[in-house]
């Protein structure tokens, strides 16, 4: 049996990378105030999520101090319907276990974790990096040209920076790259049809897990979902340390055969690659979104290219990773180290493929609708009326109607999606229904 529309693409429901628990939910607005869009807001004592402005960042999983909210992901034992299930995971896991756990170790554990078989991506990887050096060479349009590695990234640009949507470098992701060409691998060699065949990633964080189900550009991704890192930490670990003991591996071959395929989780993946070239790496959305706030500005000129990734410290700072993010950093320099800085095998590949090969992404993502609908005049008027409202209010920011700030609140009034009386200078019961809110809250803890 193939596996399903639910489980291959995600549940009607899966808008945002995260779900929010009503019950554990006491109305703190931490969530509200580390939301660098402005997504959330704050209605009769709970979080609520406004969809369209979501950039699946996960800020508000760290901050909410009740782990009211939690990431959605996957569990293996959800694609058990598929007659082969093929992991393929982020250079980011090999840096999460100890020092003495080698990535073929770490390829065992996934096998007798419950995967068939993992592919190794690093040509996929090289070639991406080829056709990045290509793309940047022959691109006549606006620079700096910004990676599509992040989703939170280009998910940013939908939302907060429009204008810059064409300067996404529109190339296939590798680990797209390599679900397309494990499915054509493992179907001709096994003589299944590719539908029975899960290709499944590995992945540091809900953002790409959420890219996979609904992705950016549209269209349907070549991988089947996403299973955290976390969630097979403890079963990889426990079988890995078993193989390191007893010299048996599941596989005979060394699954990362240079230190370009690993380079990829560290902070400037792309430093060594684009050398000749104006390249900048941002990472930490706050950084992130100052140098976007310069580029839109014109003030952040002589850049060619732009990689910017939302968690700090890149991709092992992701919400699905378990190791510290400096140790994992150092684990995979030290894991650098020891290998050498290209692979025959690797290069002849990329070479064989390359000219064949289609890495550059039809669809471009568009910019993401922010209005309630209607037609323009309703949508003028929406607008004329939050700019009178705004007149009305103080302009603290204070927080206490649920929105993040007087500007936001008065667009909700227009929209229906609040009303005045919730401002506490405009309506002096507010104050009462929020003691009453909170102390629900307070006793609902103490129970």
């Amino acid at each position: 049996m193939s596996g399903s529309a639910d489980t291959r693409r995600g549940r009607a429901d899966d808008h945002i990378g995260f779900r929010i628990d009503a019950a554990a939910c006491d109305g703190c607005m931490s969530c509200m105030r580390v939301c660098p869009t402005d997504a959330i807001r704050v209605r009769d004592g709970t979080a609520v999520v406004k969809d369209e402005l979501c950039i699946d960042c996960g800020a508000c999983l760290s901050a909410c101090p009740h782990e009211a909210i939690s990431a959605r992901t996957r569990t293996l034992e959800e694609f058990a319907h598929y007659k082969f299930k093929v992991a393929v995971p982020s250079p980011v896991l090999f840096g999460q276990f100890p020092l003495e756990i080698r990535p073929r170790e770490v390829i065992h554990g996934l096998i007798a974790a419950g995967f068939d078989a993992v592919w190794e991506y690093g040509v996929e990887l090289a070639l991406v990096n080829r056709a990045t050096i290509e793309y940047i060479r022959h691109w006549q349009g606006p620079r700096p040209l910004i990676s599509v590695m992040c989703p939170v990234i280009v998910q940013l640009l939908q939302v907060s920076y429009p204008r810059m949507l064409e300067q996404l470098v529109r190339l296939v992701l590798p680990r797209e790259l390599a679900a397309r060409e494990m499915k054509r691998n493992f179907s001709r060699e096994m003589g299944l049809p590719e539908e029975d065949i899960a290709a499944i990633y590995i992945t540091p964080c809900q953002a790409k897990t959420h890219s996979i189900w609904r992705p950016a550009e549209g269209g349907r991704s070549f991988l089947d979902g996403a299973v955290g890192i976390a969630q097979l930490y403890n079963a990889v670990l426990s079988e890995a340390t078993e193989a390191d003991k007893t010299g048996r591996h599941s596989y005979g071959w060394n699954p990362v055969r240079s230190a370009g395929m690993v380079r990829w989780a560290t902070q400037r993946p792309l430093a060594d690659l684009l050398g000749r070239q104006r390249y900048l790496s941002v990472d930490g959305l706050a950084n992130v979104i100052k140098v976007l706030d310069d580029v839109e500005k014109g003030k952040l000129r002589g850049i060619d290219f732009l990689e910017c990734r939302a968690c700090w410290g890149g991709c092992p700072g992701g919400n699905l990773t378990v190791e510290n993010v400096y140790v994992s950093q150092a684990k995979l320099y030290s894991l650098i180290a020891d290998l050498p800085d290209r692979d025959p095998g690797t290069e002849a590949a990329v070479d064989r493929r390359y000219p064949g090969e289609d890495v550059y992404q039809v669809r471009v993502p568009e910019p993401r609708s922010v209005e309630n609908g209607g037609g323009l005049r309703e949508r003028v008027r929406r607008l004329k009326e939050a700019e009178r409202i705004e007149a009305t209010l103080p302009g603290l920011d204070c927080q206490l109607c649920g929105s993040p700030s007087c500007g936001t609140f008065a667009h909700d009034v227009a929209d229906g999606d609040a009303g005045t009386d919730e401002c506490v200078f405009l309506s002096p019961r507010r104050i009462d229904e929020l003691r009453r809110i909170y102390q629900r809250g307070r006793e609902a803890g103490d129970g």
